[in-house]
């Protein structure tokens, strides 16, 4: 019969008097005797105190560990940048406004368009015979998009003052959509272009679902009267009968 000595009590005892090892076929060093005695011991024991900070006494059971407290984790809002001028995102195409200016709120804010190496000239447009050419620009939080359009929409883009071209197959925006909504109202000084009244909506005269596109030369300001009754109409009038 094979026998192994104990660690706990010393003794020797056959290995059936020891538990298996988890995913092993060797045994423990303490015999089961030794660590029911150990287990008992442990509850028998009297509770200890430990004291937090604020010198408060806290009971922890013997053979329970106290939970470490995991520290809180704090967020950092991220802060928008202002203080440069309206047209897209901050860096070297744009012209910053001095430290310390405030920022100027809608509709005071003055909208212009975009600076860059851009030239208007749409015989420059290349799409190298794939029929399309990139479009990039900048959202109202400053994040850089892009995507491919049609090389005709690209064309008419640059040619109704809503895009600049900075190589044959490359095209940028020049006004983020906030700013490209106030440029419109302001242009127009929030008058309807149908009725005449105050007007603070954007209509565009060829209806997107034609084929119009939302640029300085498609778009007028207009009351919401006169864009819901226009909606997708190629041919609206006026009438105080309506």
């Amino acid at each position: 019969m094979d026998v192994k000595q104990c660690a706990g009590c010393g003794q020797e005892k056959p290995l059936s008097a020891y538990t298996k090892r988890s995913g092993s076929t060797s045994r423990r060093g303490t015999c089961r005797a030794c660590l029911r005695r150990l287990k008992r011991d442990r509850q028998q024991a009297p509770p200890r105190l430990e004291f937090e900070p604020n010198e408060t006494a806290v009971e922890v059971e013997a053979g329970d560990a106290p939970a470490a407290a995991k520290p809180k984790r704090k967020r950092r809002r991220r802060r928008r940048k202002t203080g440069a001028v309206s047209g897209g995102r901050p860096g070297s195409w744009k012209t910053k406004t001095p430290a310390g200016t405030p920022a100027v709120r809608p509709p005071e804010k003055h909208i212009t368009p975009l600076e860059g190496p851009f030239t208007y000239k749409t015989s420059l447009l290349n799409d190298r015979g794939r029929g399309w050419i990139r479009l990039r620009g900048y959202r109202d939080t400053g994040k850089h998009w892009s995507t491919e359009i049609p090389t005709e929409m690209a064309v008419r883009m640059v040619k109704e003052g809503a895009a600049g071209i900075i190589g044959p197959g490359l095209i940028h925006k020049l006004y983020t959509k906030t700013d490209f909504r106030l440029l419109i109202l302001q242009r127009d000084d929030y008058v309807c272009h149908y009725c005449g009244r105050y007007g603070d909506t954007i209509d565009h005269v060829l209806p997107k679902s034609k084929g119009g596109l939302s640029t300085p030369s498609n778009c007028v300001c207009a009351c919401a009267d006169c864009n819901l009754k226009k909606a997708d109409s190629l041919e609206y009038r006026y009438d105080d009968y309506i």
